[in-house]
Order: C-alpha cells, then structure tokens, then sequence
C-alpha cells in the first residue's frame, strides 16, 4: 500500500464494549484518519497520514466472510419492524450492514485492534442501552465473540476494555507500538470528542 493511502486499521469489537472510545482515543492521533462506523468502502480512499481507520461492530455490522446485500438490509428491517422509522435501533441483525467483510479487510493487509469486554458486563449493557432482551444480547455477544477469535489469528493486536479504563496511557501506548506509530498526549483526550458518550475524562470502571 502506498504512503500516500496510509496503513488500513480496522477496530472490532461487540456493542457497548468500548469500539467508539476506543475510536476516538486512536482518532485523536495526528496520523491517523478516523472513520466511525463506515459500512462502506470509505477507509480505502482516505489519504494524507499514515493511518486509516475505521470501526465497526461484529456480527452486528461485519461478518468473517459474509457481506451486506438488498436482500439481507430487507429481512432486517422486516424482523425488526422498521418501516421508514427514523433511527430505529435493530434488536436483531439476521444479516451484516458492511459490504466488505473482514476477510476482504484482510486482502487489502489490513491490521486489526480487537478490544473485549466481560461477557455478564457486555450482555447487561446490551439490555439495559441497546433494550435487547437477554436472548438476543446472549446470541450477539456468542456469535460476535467466535468471529473475533478467528480474527486473532489474523494481525491483530487484542486489548481489554477494563485496560483501556483503568491503564489508559500504557494500553494505549501497545496500540501505537503495534501500528509503528508515537504515542501523542493528546489520544488520552479521546473520551472529549466521543460523541456518543461524551466525558473530560475516563471513566474507570471495574466491569
């Protein structure tokens, strides 16, 4: 890949594990071009620093192998009756939203940061933010986490939400050693530009 385009990064995680903070701690890099959410191509056809990245959530928005389509955007809408309705959140997703997968990430010599979260954490989460009953957030969290032990074994790095939390500056100083790049003071502003979930700071936590 030419300079030019930059190394491609792709952060992975479940939902309400800690994808977005995550995102916009590596997003605060100067060289690092962040993209939040892109089921597109986009990251591919950004330039000018040496990092393009994007994240997006497992099984949720990206499968190993399989890729979004006309007919699978149908079928989850229909099951989660979403007809025309604004922002409507999909308790369920039969099939991906991303049109590449994370095999065709891995064609394009992508790197991979995966950042976990306990399973009890993560699942209550999912019911008490996302209002998914405790069956969908147990088969989103099972299917989710296989996906993402196949991707270890791919180049990926592997980090801890309670370490992103509580160990902030040394987990985040592995990351840039895994991507060849210095570590800046100014990713631990990340949880400021986290438009989600907005805070001065990071909120240590103990799950």
């Amino acid at each position: 890949m030419s300079s030019a385009k930059g190394k491609l990064v792709l952060i992975l995680g479940l939902q309400r594990t800690g994808t977005t903070l995550l995102a916009s701690m590596l997003g605060g890099h100067s060289e690092v071009n962040m993209l939040f959410e892109s089921v597109g191509s986009d990251t591919t056809r950004l330039i000018g620093k040496k990092i393009s990245a994007n994240k997006l959530l497992v099984y949720r928005q990206i499968r190993l192998t399989q890729r979004a389509s006309k007919l699978g955007h149908l079928i989850n809408r229909i099951v989660n009756l979403d007809f025309n309705i604004k922002n409507k959140h999909h308790r369920k997703r039969p099939y991906p939203t991303s049109k590449l997968s994370i095999k065709d990430y891995e064609k394009l010599g992508c790197k991979f940061i995966i950042i976990e979260r306990d399973e009890k954490s993560s699942i209550d989460s999912m019911m008490s933010r996302a209002k998914q009953s405790f069956v969908e957030a147990k088969n989103e969290y099972d299917k989710g986490t296989l996906i993402l032990t196949k991707v270890k074994a791919l180049d990926s790095h592997t980090i801890s939400f309670l370490d992103l939390v509580n160990n902030t500056e040394i987990t985040l100083k592995n990351i840039c050693e895994f991507l060849e790049i210095d570590f800046e003071k100014r990713m631990l502003e990340g949880p400021k530009y986290n438009f989600v979930y907005p805070n001065e700071k990071v909120i240590r936590k103990t799950s």
